[in-house]
């Protein structure tokens, strides 16, 4: 591992797979400056506390991010260039979302799964590229979700134009004749799909831009339990499920795992220097796969990064 003092910012760092992922950095990398973002102040410098008490690692720091904000975002981002950190070498974009009771709205009107697991990483990040070191990563936490072949129990993404998956009354008419839990589920399945999209055509970007920075989409798998913040919206027999029943899954599906294990997994593809170079690829665990045929659809991605960019103001060239 690399001696040399680095910064790694980690969104929804303060539970379950980021907060595991922080604490196999904290671990290994002693020089390096975590950065735990989340939109509870509270809760962030609890965890906070919690990891230098665990790790003895000293240089861990929460500050608030609410992706389902862009003033929010763009705060954040001037209180991090202000902070005087040591250079920035890697985004791990891991917060997300699903709602089961009812369609939300962010403080900019967008639907809020689209919102933060999409628009909101996207635009942090194109804040941040500038301030990453050559040879840093970006890691987009996706889900095997995205992809129907795999059997995951949930819905198949519904892609739409951005500006229908974005307007939560369009979005409703799109998914009409479904039922809340099922619109929740296949909206967060959507955003899954768009995580890939937005971190394929974000390498292809970066590398016209000749930047010397990777970008790796990342599958977790499902990680039952009550470390996971998924379930909180679902009902209570629901909620029970995810975090009493199906935890047991993982000693009979490789694709069920433990925050832990996931955790360490995403961080090793920070660490580890076997991932150095490698870009535009997605991850299942610590295994390049290939992700779903629809996420290879290069028209999409460029539909979805212009859109995207036209929405929080930013030019479509990196």
């Amino acid at each position: 591992m690399s001696k040399d003092k680095k910064t790694v910012i980690i969104t929804g760092g303060n539970t379950g797979l980021g907060y595991e992922c922080a604490k196999v950095i904290a671990k290994n990398s002693p020089d390096w400056h975590i950065i735990l973002a989340s939109r509870n102040k509270d809760r962030v410098n609890s965890a906070v506390k919690e990891l230098i008490v665990t790790t003895g690692h000293q240089n861990i720091i929460g500050m608030v991010l609410d992706l389902a904000s862009f003033s929010s975002i763009h705060h954040f981002v001037d209180q991090f260039n202000q902070a005087g950190l040591p250079p920035l070498h890697a985004i791990i974009c891991n917060a997300g979302l699903q709602f089961a009771k009812g369609t939300q709205a962010t403080a900019d009107g967008i639907e809020s799964t689209f919102g933060v697991n999409h628009l909101g990483h996207f635009l942090l990040v194109r804040l941040l590229i500038e301030q990453l070191q050559d040879y840093g990563c970006i890691a987009v936490v996706s889900s095997d979700t995205h992809d129907p072949l795999m059997k995951t129990g949930m819905p198949a993404p519904k892609y739409f134009h951005p500006s229908v998956m974005a307007d939560p009354q369009k979005s409703d008419e799109s998914l009409a004749g479904l039922s809340s839990l099922a619109k929740g589920q296949t909206r967060y399945t959507t955003s899954k799909l768009c995580n890939i999209y937005f971190s394929y055509e974000l390498a292809r970007q970066i590398e016209k831009s000749k930047r010397l920075i990777t970008v790796k989409a990342f599958n977790p798998g499902m990680m039952p339990g009550k470390g996971s913040s998924l379930s909180r919206d679902y009902n209570p027999i629901l909620k029970f499920m995810w975090n009493n029943v199906l935890p047991i899954m993982r000693f009979f599906r490789s694709s069920v795992r433990s925050t832990k294990q996931s955790g360490t997994d995403l961080a090793n593809l920070i660490l580890d220097n076997r991932y150095n170079s490698i870009t535009g690829k997605y991850f299942d665990g610590p295994k390049e796969i290939p992700s779903s045929k629809e996420s290879y659809d290069v028209n999409r991605a460029k539909e979805l990064w212009n859109w995207s960019s036209s929405v929080v103001g930013l030019d479509k060239r990196i």
